[in-house]
């Protein structure tokens, strides 16, 4: 049973995926209480699942970029988690977590998320169909992260495009003049899920792509 942690950001989330089928999730406004808030909830979780601890064969982690204190503490428990029962670890980055609740498309793809001080963090991705000519199958990314203010990002886009994740009501704003040459999804698909993330760390579980405990490291935009 393979154990999903995401507290990259103001947003927390958690899931118990078996390898076949995703057993529990849940997702809540953690705020900045992800100290007092995470532990409780993966309890919950593993106690409406009938499970225990004893349960957890492996560990998936988004490792940010995001809020530093939300990635840290969510990082702390994976590494705490895999170290003392000396279980698998992954680690996923919080924009590859978003994308891949995306459906395909030929638009590039914005995934975005929070960086705090009227910022916001966006890196660009292609869905690709032939692994061979690409890093994989899916959406890739074509740049690496930015931190920017909404405005800069707003003339970097390249249009028509995908804008999705956390948009603050700024970011709407900063984004109406383009809207109708940029899409802004439903709802459903901003939230940032742990099923997701558990589904990428069970791929590259089976690829034996883990990452070792000591070596696993906060990854921090600036």
């Amino acid at each position: 049973m393979l154990l999903a942690l995401d507290t990259a950001t103001q947003r927390a989330s958690i899931a118990l995926h078996d390898g076949s089928t995703l057993r529990a999730e849940c997702t809540w406004e953690a705020a900045n209480q992800h100290t007092v808030t995470l532990l409780p909830h993966i309890v919950q979780l593993l106690a409406n699942s009938g499970l225990t601890a004893d349960d957890i064969t492996a560990v998936g982690v988004c490792i940010g970029p995001g809020s530093y204190t939300g990635v840290r503490i969510g990082v702390s428990v994976a590494k705490g988690l895999a170290s003392s029962r000396k279980l698998p670890l992954v680690g996923i980055t919080t924009l590859d977590v978003l994308v891949a609740a995306q459906p395909r498309d030929d638009r590039p793809l914005y995934p975005v998320f929070a960086a705090g001080r009227s910022r916001m963090g966006f890196a660009r991705y292609r869905y690709r169909e032939d692994g061979a000519r690409s890093a994989g199958v899916g959406w890739q990314p074509e740049t690496g992260v930015q931190i920017v203010t909404w405005r800069q990002f707003v003339e970097q886009l390249t249009v028509p495009a995908i804008v999705v994740g956390e948009i603050e009501p700024g970011g709407r704003e900063a984004l109406r003049p383009l809207f109708g040459k940029v899409e802004v999804p439903e709802p459903a698909r901003h939230l940032r899920r742990a099923g997701y993330l558990a589904d990428i760390a069970w791929r590259r579980l089976r690829a034996n792509q883990v990452d070792a405990p000591s070596a696993l490291l906060p990854l921090y935009a600036r």
